[in-house]
Order: C-alpha cells, then sequence, then structure tokens
C-alpha cells in the first residue's frame, strides 16, 4: 500500500489543460505575437521656449533681428528628426518618440508645456532657449537642472524664464519652498544625471566639428517649467544671443543641426542608462 497522497482529479485535468496549450504554442505559433511586439517608445518632450508674442531674447545681426523664439524651434525641430532616425534609437532597442510642445510660432505658458510632460508620462523633458548678457561679453553653452534647495536665489536666468508663470506669480516664498520640496525631490538625482550626460554629449559633439566655443558647465535654478514637470528635466541654454560670435554661429541653419545632434547623442545615452 502506497504512504503517498492519492492525487486529485483536478490535478489531472490541470495538467492535461497545461500540456495542450504547451502543445498548441509549440505547433500553431501562438507565442509568436508576442515575440514580434514593438516594444513601446521612450517618451521624450522636446519644449522650445517662448514663442508667439514672447519672443525671449534677442540680438541684431546687421539689419536682422533674429530672436530666441525662432532659435529655439529651430533646434527642436531639427532634434525631433535626428531622434526619429532608426540609425539613431536602434541601438537602444526601443524608438524614440518626440512630443514637441510646440511646431510653430505660437504662445504656450509654462504650464501647459509642464503638463504636456507628465500626461505623456515622458521619460525626459528638454526645454531649449538662447541666452542673453547685458554685458554683451557672456558666450558659450550651459545647461541647466531644477534647484531644490531652501537657498534663495537671484538668478537672472530665473528673473527672465520664470516672469510669465501665473501659477506661481503671487506664490509666498515659502509656499515656494514647499512646492519645491514635494514635487522635486522624486527627480532632482535624475535630472541632474541628464543635464550632466546631455551637456557632456554636447560639449563632445561641438568639439568634434571643430566648433569654437566656451563650456559654462552645467548648473542649477529654480525654473517653474522644470519644477512642474515632474520628470527628469533639464534646460538647455545654445548660446547667447547677445554676443556677436555666439549671434553668428546661431543664425546658420547647419549650426543648429549641430546642437540638435550633439543633443540628441545626449538623450541617447541617458535612456540608456535609466
Amino acid at each position: 500500500m502506497s504512504s503517498g497522497k492519492t492525487l486529485s482529479p483536478l490535478f489531472g485535468i490541470t495538467t492535461a489543460i497545461l500540456s495542450l496549450i504547451f502543445l498548441l504554442n509549440e505547433n500553431n505559433g501562438l507565442a509568436a505575437p508576442t515575440a514580434n511586439m514593438s516594444p513601446s517608445p521612450y517618451i521624450v518632450v522636446v519644449d522650445p521656449g517662448h514663442g508667439g508674442h514672447d519672443e525671449g531674447s534677442s540680438g541684431k545681426l546687421g539689419k536682422k533681428i533674429i530672436t530666441e523664439k525662432e532659435i529655439a524651434l529651430g533646434i527642436a525641430i531639427r532634434l525631433s528628426r535626428v531622434l526619429a532616425e532608426p540609425d539613431y534609437w536602434r541601438p537602444l532597442g526601443r524608438p524614440v518618440k518626440v512630443v514637441l510642445t510646440r511646431d510653430r510660432d505660437k504662445e504656450v505658458s509654462l504650464e501647459a508645456r509642464s503638463e504636456i510632460a507628465r500626461e505623456k508620462r515622458a521619460d525626459l523633458f528638454v526645454s531649449i532657449h538662447a541666452n542673453s548678457d547685458p554685458s554683451r561679453k557672456a558666450k558659450g553653452v550651459e545647461t541647466y537642472f531644477l534647484n531644490n534647495t531652501d537657498a534663495t536665489s537671484t538668478s537672472k536666468l530665473e528673473q527672465i524664464e520664470n516672469r510669465l508663470s501665473k501659477k506661481y506669480k503671487n506664490a509666498r516664498p515659502d509656499a515656494s519652498l514647499l512646492l519645491r520640496s514635494i514635487t522635486a525631490d522624486a527627480v532632482v538625482d535624475s535630472s541632474r544625471s541628464a543635464a550632466q550626460t546631455l551637456h557632456r554629449s554636447l560639449v563632445d559633439h561641438l568639439k568634434a566639428e571643430d566648433v569654437s566655443f566656451q563650456d559654462r558647465g552645467v548648473r542649477q535654478a529654480l525654473l517653474y517649467v522644470l519644477l512642474d514637470a515632474q520628470v527628469p528635466a533639464v534646460l538647455f541654454e545654445a548660446f547667447f544671443l547677445s554676443h556677436p560670435q555666439d549671434l553668428e554661429f546661431l543664425q546658420q541653419g547647419a549650426n543648429r543641426q549641430v546642437i540638435a545632434e550633439g543633443l540628441a547623442k545626449g538623450i541617447l545615452r541617458f535612456l540608456a542608462l535609466q
């Protein structure tokens, strides 16, 4: 007499069903669609700063006025095209879907830009701008991520880029600090990593293209468009419209393409590390 437990009829039925499913999968290829399904794309929200009545900063080249809004849009559109090329994203094993906060000359609020990043659950938010300095001496490129410290900042950049925010226009300082601690802490490390990776890649690419420029590094600032994004987010300042050499560089479409390619390499490197 066996000392083992008697198996229930249900166990035998279940085993038979599982065996049948396995055979069907093997013989009829039922599992093939899963293997052939396209992987979900990375989502990158690219934000060309300013637009519409908000021209941002500007520079004069001869009789021609070059505005920040057009420089930002030109770089952003080129960036979206580069990232869409399979030769760029194929090493990732997943395509990259770019969402532009604007694709033409129109005004978009800071709040709406951030909301797009949140709604799309973006893997990265990149806001593109061009710099300006009253002294006309500053030049080069710099990349920002969110400053979520308690330190009071008087950054000129913050004053310029935050001036159109309706949400935080009348916010008290203590309320602002609270909002920073709640919404920013979760992504500040990944935003720092993104800023460093994008900036390093851009700098390397500019050097490889024999571009003469000043590397102003990676910095922090309380920028509301980054604060409200609630995803890894950076703001890139592409040269100075107030500096004659930088302005001459920016006004050429081929150079905007060089910038876009450098940023694209950085974006792909950041995504690969996630």
